[in-house]
Formats: C-alpha cells, sequence, structure tokens
C-alpha cells in the first residue's frame, strides 16, 4: 500500500488522511451554509431581434464590481450583492449596454435583450486596418470555403416558416367585432419585448441533391404540414424571404431586392470592417469580426461573425438591414446563418434563420412578424452517386412530393424535428383549426376579402368584382355589369365564370360564359372554352396593368378631347394548354369572330368582303418558355415572378376559310423575348424585343397588328402612352422597349436623398412598321370620320423617365414622344397628337 505525500514531502498516515477529509468536509459545509445565505440572480442573454443567445457577455453588479460570463448557451447565475439594492451591468462588444436596477430580494429569471449598436462610419487613421485584413482573407478563400462550390451534395432539410401579429394589444382587439374570437388571445407568445400572436405556420422536411457546376437541384418532399389563415397578400410577403440564403455570395436576394453581401468581392466599397476580439474554444482560434455600411441610402447591413482562423471559413454571421436601405414595409430584417465544421478544412450549411417585422405603418405599431428556420442534416459531399442522380433530372431544379408527405403523424414530426415547438407554436395548429371553423369568423374573412379584393364568396359561388358593377363610356354612357363564378367549394379542377353587362345608352346586352377545366394530379393539362359579346373595352393584353375601361374609375383619368373607339365582338373560343414542369407551355386554340364598328371608326361594311359582315375563323398554336419563373395562381388570375434567363414566346395563326363562316386565309408569326435582369449595385432592367408577319391577301384592320395605344393618365407598360388607340397599324413589325431603374444609385449622390426612398428610372418603347399595297388599300382610304394609318416603315418612339416609389405606392412618368415621319392625316374626327405627357400609376411593391 502506498503512503500518501503532501507536495512538501511530509508524509500522512491513513488515519491523518481521514481526519482531513472530515476537517473539509466540515469546512465545506460551512461554505456552502454562508453561500446559501447569498441568494443568486439567474438569467439569459440574447439578441433582441433574432432571439439569438449571445455567449460570453459580461455581467457584473455596478457597486461591488463582482460578475461573470454567460456560458456558450447564454445562461448566466450570479450572487446577489450584499447591499440593498444595486445595479446589474449586461454588455458585449458590439452591443449596447444594458444595466437592470435590483435589490436583494429579486429571485426572478431574468430574459435580457441587447441591441446591436449603429456604429458611425470608423476613419482609420493608421494604414493597417486589422478588420479590413481579415475580410480581405475571408473573400480570398471563399471559394473553397463556400458550400455552393462542392462538386455535389445530399442533405437533410428542415424548414419552418411562421408568421403572426407582433405587438398586438388585446385590450383593443377584443372589444366590438372582434370580442367573439377573445379565446384567441390565449395564445399569444409574451416571451419577447411585445406581445406576439401566431397565425399561419408551415413546416417540410425534404431530402435535397446539388451540385455546383453544373448548378442543378432535386428536392424530395418527405412531409409538410400547413396551418394558418391564407391569402394572397401574406403568401407574396412569404416568398419574399421564402429561399436559401448564402452569405458567401455577392448579392442577397430579399422581397425582390438585391442587397450587397458584407463578403461580396467588392463589399470593401460598402462596408467598413472592424476587428473586435479573439476566442479561443475546444483549442480552435475564432476571430469576432463586425461591419456596417459606409454610405446611408444603400442596400446593404451591419451585423458581426466569427471566423475560424485556421482556414477564414466563416462560423457564424448575425446581420440586420440598414435602416436607410431601399425597401418598403420591411420595418426590421435579421439573418443568421451557422456553419458547422464537416472536417478539418470543410464547413458546411448548418442552421438559418430570418426574421422580418412588415408593416404597412411606421415602427412600434402592429406588424407581420415572419420567421423562417432552416436547418441541415446527414450532409454529405463529393458522391459520385449524387452526380449520378443530378445526370437523371429533366429541369434545372427538380421537385417532388411524396405520396404520403401530408399524412404524417405527430410523432414522426416530434422524431424529425431538429429542434422541438415552442409552447405557442404547439398551440398554432389547434387554435388556427377551431378558428376557421366559426361561421362568423368565415363572414368576417369573407367581407374582408369583398371590400379589399373585390370578390365575395358564398358557399360555391363568388360575386365580383365590385368595382366593375358599374361603369361609363362614350358610347354606352352608363353600364351595368354582374359577375358569378365558382369557388373551390364547386370543384377544385372546374371553374365557371360569367357576367351580364347592359349599357343604358346604346341599349344593348353584353355578356360572356366561360369555362375551365384542369385535370387533377400534375399532368399539366387543362381545357378551355368560352362566349364573348361585348364591347372591345380597350384592354392591351390579358396581363396589362393598365386600368380597363370597364371600370368605375375610368372615365375619371381619360385624357381629354380624344372620341372612345369601340369594336363589338361575338366570339367563341376553345382550346387546350399544356404545361410542363421545366416551364415550357403550349396552347392551341379554335377561335370564330365577328366583328362590328362604330364611329368614328369606319363602317364595317367598307371593310368587309360581302359589303356586310367581318367574321373569322382563326387557328393558333402559342408557344411559352420561362425556365425560373414563379408562379402564384388563384382562381382569376395568375402572378408571375420572372427568373434570371430570358422569357422565350411564339405564336402561330392561320384563318381557316371556309370553316364556320369564316371569310379570310392568312398565316401569321409573332416572336418576343423578354427578361428582368439584376445589375449589381445599379438596380435592374425590364426589356422585351418582338416582331410579326402576316402573309395574307387584303384584310380589315381588326385581323392586321395594330400598335397598342393609351387613352388615360394611367401609365400602361405594354402599351405606347402618347398613341391613340387605333392610330396606327401595321401587317409586318418590329419593335422594343427597355425600361432600366437606377432604384437610389445616382440620387444617392445628393446628400439629402439618401434617406428618402424615392428611385429613379428611365425608358425608350419603339416599333417599326408598314403594310402591304393590297392592306394600304382597303384600310387607308379617306374616310370620312376617321383615317386609318400606317408607320411607313418609320420608327415611332417614346422616351421616358421619372421617380418611383413615391410614398411608397405611387409612380409618376414624363413621357415624351418623338416626332417621326409616317404621314398623319387629319380629319374631323380625328384626335389631337400629344407630344409630351405626364402620368402616373400605382402598385405595392418592396
Amino acid at each position: 500500500m502506498s503512503v500518501p505525500t503532501t507536495p512538501a514531502g511530509i508524509h500522512l498516515s491513513f488515519p491523518h488522511c481521514c481526519f482531513l477529509v472530515l476537517l473539509f468536509g466540515c469546512l465545506l459545509g460551512e461554505t456552502n451554509g454562508l453561500q446559501a445565505q447569498n441568494r443568486m440572480i439567474h438569467g439569459f442573454v440574447i439578441n433582441r431581434l433574432s432571439k439569438e443567445i449571445i455567449p460570453f457577455a459580461s455581467i457584473s453588479w455596478k457597486q461591488t464590481k463582482k460578475g461573470a460570463l454567460t456560458d456558450s448557451s447564454g445562461r448566466f447565475q450570479l450572487s446577489m450583492p450584499g447591499t440593498e439594492q444595486d445595479t446589474l451591468i449586461i454588455s458585449h462588444v458590439g452591443f449596447t449596454t444594458v444595466q437592470i436596477p435590483l435589490s436583494k430580494n429579486d429571485t426572478a429569471t431574468l430574459l435580457v435583450e441587447l441591441a446591436l449598436k449603429q456604429f458611425d462610419g470608423v476613419v482609420v487613421s493608421s494604414r493597417y486596418n486589422r478588420g479590413l485584413f481579415w475580410w480581405n482573407k475571408v473573400v480570398q478563400h471563399k471559394d473553397i470555403n463556400n458550400p455552393a462550390n462542392f462538386n455535389n451534395s445530399s442533405y437533410q432539410l428542415y424548414k419552418k416558416l411562421e408568421v403572426g401579429l407582433n405587438n398586438v394589444n388585446r385590450e383593443k382587439l377584443t372589444h366590438g367585432v372582434l370580442k367573439p374570437f377573445e379565446f384567441v388571445f390565449d395564445n399569444m407568445d409574451t416571451s419577447g419585448s411585445k406581445p406576439y400572436l401566431p397565425v399561419y405556420m408551415t413546416e417540410t422536411l425534404s431530402k435535397c441533391f446539388s451540385s455546383g457546376n453544373p448548378g442543378k437541384k432535386r428536392e424530395r418532399i418527405l412531409a409538410v404540414q400547413t396551418t394558418g389563415i391564407k391569402s394572397d397578400v401574406v403568401l407574396q410577403f412569404i416568398e419574399g424571404v421564402n429561399h436559401t440564403t448564402n452569405v458567401y455570395e455577392n448579392s442577397i436576394m430579399l422581397f425582390g431586392k438585391e442587397f450587397i453581401s458584407p463578403f461580396s468581392n467588392h463589399a470593401d466599397a460598402y462596408y467598413n470592417f472592424r476587428a473586435a476580439d479573439t476566442l479561443v474554444n475546444g483549442g480552435k482560434k475564432y476571430l469576432h469580426l463586425f461591419f456596417t455600411p459606409r454610405h446611408e441610402g444603400e442596400n446593404t447591413f451591419s451585423g458581426d461573425c466569427w471566423l475560424y482562423s485556421p482556414t477564414w471559413a466563416i462560423q457564424k454571421v448575425t446581420f440586420d438591414i440598414s435602416p436607410t436601405a431601399n425597401i418598403n414595409y420591411v420595418n426590421r430584417l435579421t439573418i443568421s446563418q451557422e456553419f458547422t465544421q464537416l472536417n478539418s478544412r470543410t464547413w458546411v450549411f448548418s442552421k438559418d434563420k430570418i426574421i422580418a417585422d412588415i408593416s404597412l405603418h411606421k415602427k412600434d405599431k402592429q406588424s407581420l412578424l415572419i420567421h423562417q428556420t432552416v436547418a441541415y442534416k446527414d450532409v454529405h459531399i463529393n458522391d459520385p452517386a449524387i452526380a449520378a442522380l443530378l445526370d437523371n433530372n429533366t429541369e434545372k431544379e427538380q421537385v417532388s412530393v411524396n405520396d404520403s408527405a401530408r399524412m404524417r403523424t405527430a410523432d414522426y414530426w416530434q422524431q424529425e424535428r431538429p429542434e422541438p415547438l415552442t409552447i405557442s407554436e404547439q398551440k398554432v395548429y389547434k387554435m388556427i383549426d377551431t378558428l376557421s371553423q366559426l361561421p362568423l369568423f368565415k363572414q368576417y374573412t369573407n367581407t374582408m376579402g369583398f371590400i379589399v379584393g373585390g370578390c365575395k364568396k358564398i358557399g360555391i359561388i363568388e360575386i365580383g368584382p365590385w368595382y366593375k358593377w358599374i361603369s361609363a363610356s362614350q358610347l354606352e354612357k352608363w353600364r351595368l355589369r354582374f359577375d358569378l363564378g365558382t369557388t373551390e367549394q364547386f370543384s377544385k379542377s372546374l371553374y365557371l365564370h360569367s357576367y351580364i353587362a347592359y349599357g343604358l345608352g346604346d341599349h344593348k346586352l353584353k355578356g360572356k360564359a366561360e369555362g375551365r377545366y384542369t385535370l387533377p394530379g400534375n399532368s399539366g393539362y387543362s381545357f378551355q372554352a368560352s362566349y364573348l359579346h361585348d364591347l372591345d373595352n380597350g384592354g392591351v393584353a390579358p396581363n396589362d396593368d393598365g386600368v380597363s375601361m370597364d371600370n368605375m374609375f375610368s372615365q375619371l383619368i381619360r385624357r381629354p378631347n380624344i372620341r372612345q373607339k369601340f369594336l363589338e365582338v361575338d366570339e367563341v373560343k376553345a382550346g387546350i394548354t399544356k404545361e410542363w414542369s421545366n416551364r415550357l407551355s403550349a396552347r392551341i386554340f379554335m377561335t370564330r369572330t365577328s366583328y362590328e364598328t362604330f364611329t368614328p371608326l369606319p363602317p364595317k361594311k367598307l371593310l368587309s368582303i360581302n359589303q356586310n359582315d367581318i367574321d373569322n375563323t382563326e387557328l393558333s398554336l402559342s408557344v411559352r418558355y420561362a425556365p425560373g419563373e414563379k408562379k402564384l395562381v388563384t382562381r382569376r388570375k395568375t402572378i408571375r415572378r420572372f427568373g434570371k434567363a430570358p422569357v422565350l414566346e411564339a405564336q402561330y395563326m392561320t384563318g381557316m376559310k371556309g370553316l364556320f363562316g369564316g371569310q379570310y386565309k392568312y398565316h401569321k408569326m409573332n416572336i418576343a423575348m423578354s427578361q428582368h435582369l439584376r445589375l449589381t449595385g445599379w438596380g435592374k432592367i425590364d426589356y422585351q424585343a418582338y416582331a410579326g408577319k402576316i402573309w395574307s391577301g387584303a384584310l380589315p384592320f381588326m385581323l392586321l397588328e395594330v400598335h397598342p395605344g393609351n387613352e388615360t393618365y394611367y401609365y400602361s407598360k405594354q402599351a405606347f402612352n402618347l398613341m391613340n388607340r387605333f392610330e396606327y397599324f401595321s401587317d409586318r413589325y418590329a419593335g422594343f422597349s427597355i425600361e432600366h431603374n437606377f432604384e437610389k444609385k445616382l440620387l444617392n449622390l445628393l446628400p439629402f436623398m439618401r434617406k428618402v426612398n424615392v428611385r429613379q428610372f428611365w425608358n425608350i418603347k419603339a416599333v417599326c412598321g408598314d403594310l402591304s399595297p393590297e392592306n394600304k388599300k382597303l384600310n387607308c382610304r379617306e374616310y370620312s370620320n376617321y383615317r386609318l394609318t400606317s408607320l411607313q416603315a418609320r420608327p415611332y418612339v417614346e422616351v421616358g423617365t421619372g421617380l418611383d416609389n413615391i410614398f411608397r405606392f405611387f409612380r409618376a412618368d414624363l413621357v415624351w414622344r418623338l416626332k417621326n415621319r409616317a404621314y398623319m392625316p387629319t380629319g374631323p374626327q380625328q384626335p389631337p397628337i400629344a407630344k409630351f405627357g405626364v402620368f402616373g400609376s400605382f402598385h405595392v411593391q418592396f
């Protein structure tokens, strides 16, 4: 048996050791008794907006100077001071310091929220800037550290998206019409600084495969569950954050706006960088770097990150948008991205979190709070099996949904979630299901939808829009209209719609009946048929963003001294549409149309073959390819979000003489290309180029290409805004339009404009066309009321500029019509030609 020895070499016998142990135990017990007399204060320290924990924050008493640090999970524990009252000081590098007065009797657990400091511009007097040196090292190594650059990768992806009402005042909202829903407010989350009521949540679990070059992705959705209040507006806001963020990229897209990444190759022109401190954790050295915007009014961020010193990889980054960033309705937006080490030199995505506070009002008012959490699991990289799987992709990004994805049990979700739901999140599913079943709630939501969207659902039918119930025109005087359509309660595959209208001035009944049937599943086939008997009311194109003449406000914004021109159309149409998953679509339609003209347009007997009717039967085939495009489809309309690639369209039409009474034989061909481009730091460009030709004998003007004009003060992107309707027409033509929105790039050169959110743009539209001798002879004669005119192979050009985002809604356009040499005769009913005009429009945009 060995003999215990003290450090000084004194030998202790076993009885001596026992005695010392007993003595130490007594002393320890006495010490514990003394500690028990001192009360302890406990708490957590978190980021005020992102709710992320803040490790290693400093906690100290102001008078006694005693303190501690929070642990890696943001927790702290500190004994109360001996004084009656003291102030607890909580601080961390880059955050504002918080001071909390406490008395010795306070024992509550504290939740301390720290806000990031807003650093002013930093002037570095030394030639050596340590923060800039660290940033430069990250940029030099980002090709190696960026997980998007792996040859290929696979991972399990968990995505949780939650939407709620923030800063809810229960007392104000539980009176009057909302009192029956008071039970909803029992589910409010009050753990934060402001009361928060969840109203929508979706969870998705997927298996993902991706490759860097060529860029391909395949996602197989294993499980999904959604609950909450759905609306087109909410879904549009959600789309703004519902994507993957990568801080290594040069730019980050949020709500359709481009932000300069703090680790862009040219970020030193947009950011100030400041080195904070270093930390050794588990034998690994991390560097703490802060970044702030250099200038106001630019789409940049302020935040901090931790860098892994040996490889200059980002371990974690958290940043907020600049308070003066040029984005609407977003009061606050915080992004947190974490990476985990796969091996000694490889870092992969671990967790992303985006929190957006959206409101039509100013800060500190009721708002919409969106949380998105993305977690990665079971990451594998550079696996030949992944490459073989992606080689079978039929498109660049391919998504499939398991048949059992929506039938997963609660036990399945509890096992597969990377982190458990909070108490408030657990209540969302039950609360929303209960709320949606209340008849009074359905009544309120339908009424609100009727006021905002224009349509009201009543069981299986829908009426509206209300703003078309009454309108006016120079031909009909007052016009009454009533619409009726079916809802999803009637059928999810079959949609029926009709309207009836009556003109009090012309005493004629008009209307339309249409139906659309979509085959169930993912076949992409749909069948359409319609009958129309109405006036051509001025719409330029099916997706025109202008104001239809069949609108109660249309006469208020018409330009003066221009007589309205109408065609009466009697049309039967039927066709098939096929859409493929790669965004290729094709349509084939048969159309039978009869036309009637009204003064001041030429009478149809002068244009008709038999001096009586103008009847036409047409077969058309349209093809559209829009790679990367996303769609938000509703019963009445489709909202398209363009991808990065150009959209290609082609249409072929032929006249079927003799079929269903058709009188004309011809061939038409139209092609078009359009694209939405982002220019890093210089805004965005939208362009369209198009051309067409008609091979035929003499055709009346309504079967030719009537170049779109606009006779209102509401600006139309699809039309020539200083061209009158039916002013020019062609049987061969080519044109283009281009608009460059600088956003605030040039306005920021003026210091007083940096905090103003207006945006500047310029645009140009041009078309050149001509008529064959046969069509000139038929259409360009000396009619008594109105002279139809050709461009005579000379260009028509409009240029414009203006300001957008005025008061966040309005746009003002200044448009000039350049002089063209095409002969434009003047007749008794010829409208005036404007060389300059001011137009307005409004739209909701971020």
